[in-house]
């Protein structure tokens, strides 16, 4: 994914062009994400009742700017591609992909079906410009607890921090979901941390409950924030840990 990301405009400026490209509603709502900034429980009720919404407002190439601007971002997007890779899954299918970032690495990776899916348009709009369209990658438009695809559909199934963003409801009905149309591997980063966007999960936890195994888990060491950093691998046919990294 090699943009290049260009210095932003003064703020007056910021604000005209957000208004002119994209309509009173996003700069409403980049309006209160920043009156808003310090007062976390107001963020999630006037923000986050719809992350639908609050996603599709995000999604865009500010937010890529915003993100891609974190050195750290990449290298954990290295990182995981790297891990994913070498488990040498058939096919992929990720949830919540947001622009594109995991995909784009992981299409340098593996030479397998790729697919993404994200319930904001304008994030699925911006990973079709970013992703090379060599890689072969399909983006689907669709919600993580509804998947459109059939039983084990997919080898492997992965979420970046998408499942902590939803309330406990919604992010249970993700997780069956994620183990229906998946084959042989969940692989997840789910950050443990609360905010006013995110909720935060011991994903971990909720795999050994259910006396499903994991091939790893531990914290990511490019993260900056490791002691809320969350990777796991949870083996879903037995039979593959044979055959599995160690």
């Amino acid at each position: 994914m090699d943009v290049m990301i260009e210095s932003q405009p003064i703020l007056p400026l910021r604000a005209w062009n957000a208004v002119r490209t994209r309509g009173t509603s996003y700069a409403w709502h980049k309006v209160l994400r920043r009156v808003l900034r310090h007062t976390p429980a107001w963020r999630r009720h006037l923000l986050y009742a719809d992350p639908r919404s609050y996603w599709t407002h995000r999604g865009g190439f500010d937010y890529f700017r915003e993100q891609e601007g974190q050195p750290a971002r990449s290298w954990r997007a290295d990182w995981i591609a790297e891990r994913i890779a070498s488990y040498n899954p058939t096919s992929i299918l990720e949830v919540g992909c947001g622009y594109g970032k995991i995909l784009s690495e992981l299409s340098r990776r593996v030479c397998v079906p790729l697919v993404g899916i994200d319930f904001s348009p304008t994030q699925l709009e911006l990973a079709a410009r970013l992703i090379n369209p060599q890689a072969g990658v399909s983006l689907v438009l669709a919600r993580g607890e509804q998947l459109p695809f059939p039983d084990g559909a997919f080898d492997m199934v992965v979420t970046s921090a998408v499942i902590l963003h939803n309330r406990p409801d919604i992010a249970q009905t993700m997780r069956r979901e994620i183990l229906r149309v998946a084959r042989r591997f969940a692989v997840h980063n789910e950050e443990t941390g609360f905010s006013y966007n995110r909720y935060g999960y011991d994903t971990v936890a909720w795999y050994r409950e259910r006396g499903i195994t994991l091939a790893e888990f531990g914290a990511i060491p490019a993260d900056p924030n490791p002691e809320e950093s969350q990777f796991c691998v949870a083996v879903l046919d037995p039979r593959t840990l044979d055959s599995s990294p160690t």
